[in-house]
């Protein structure tokens, strides 16, 4: 019987490393096809988004309904793009540099800080010239929710010291161990917003009355260590189904961004 079942282990372990696999691709997390939890049923019964000033009236009205969805699987970059790597982009091409850096150099010591001060069109034109895409908003939201929905990366319970979101600064990349996703995706609930390739508009059933919608704005996705205010802020702008939106011409302080890529066919 013994024997048996080691065979029987040793068989399936050679099926699964002999079946279709994704190839590994430097400084990139592989996700999976499959279902995931998109958007919130969450409904904001304190007016805490007229409190807060929000354009969009309240908080929560653009995720819902929460819904499930497939995607084929895809490539993300681990960290956000940083400083050094963005360098290394317009000693290439020649475009202009953030206007937080010292010319052409980055601030003393900020090598591995996430760029920020990027636009939209920066962002995506970055990718483009390392050979990916900007993640959809989809994507973006499946790296950092995983296969289980979580609320937060690391779980449904909010805990300002797991990522960076009170220190008014941004942080080297990787620096919160436990603002991790479930694939092994860091830094999506703090550090930097980052730009994702969609508008932003409503999503199917959604019948919330914003004025904003449309195509004129463009989403960011994830918390920002930049922006200080109340605990309630951080709590809700680190969750994984929060939708920031921006000109795509505009660039600030808290707003980064990370690359994606199609997986294998």
């Amino acid at each position: 019987m013994l024997n048996r079942l080691i065979i029987l282990v040793c068989a399936v372990a050679l099926y699964s490393c002999s079946g279709p696999g994704a190839p590994e691709i430097e400084g990139m997390v592989y996700i999976p096809p499959g279902e995931f939890l998109m958007g919130s049923n969450q409904v904001d019964t304190q007016g805490l988004g007229k409190e807060f000033g929000l354009r969009s009236g309240r908080f929560y009205q653009d995720e819902r309904p929460m819904r499930k969805l497939y995607l084929k699987g895809f490539y993300i970059d681990r960290y956000e793009v940083t400083n050094a790597q963005y360098k290394k982009f317009i000693d290439a091409t020649g475009l202009p540099p953030p206007r937080n850096w010292n010319g052409r150099t980055y601030p003393t010591g900020r090598a591995d800080h996430p760029v920020n001060n990027v636009t939209w069109f920066d962002a995506q034109a970055y990718c483009k010239w390392a050979g990916k895409r900007l993640p959809t908003e989809e994507e973006w939201e499946k790296a950092a929710r995983g296969p289980n929905g979580w609320t937060y990366p690391w779980g449904d319970e909010y805990d300002e010291k797991k990522a960076n979101l009170t220190t008014g600064d941004t942080a080297p990349v990787g620096s919160y161990p436990e603002d991790r996703s479930y694939y092994g995706v860091y830094d999506m609930a703090g550090n930097v917003m980052e730009w994702v390739d969609a508008w932003y508009e409503p999503y199917p059933g959604n019948r919330a009355n914003i004025k904003d919608y449309g195509r004129k704005y463009r989403i960011l996705r994830g918390g920002s260590g930049s922006v200080l205010g109340h605990y309630i802020i951080g709590k809700i702008f680190a969750r994984s189904s929060t939708r920031h939106y921006y000109l795509p011409g505009g660039a600030g302080n808290d707003g980064g961004f990370r690359c994606a890529k199609d997986g294998p066919e």
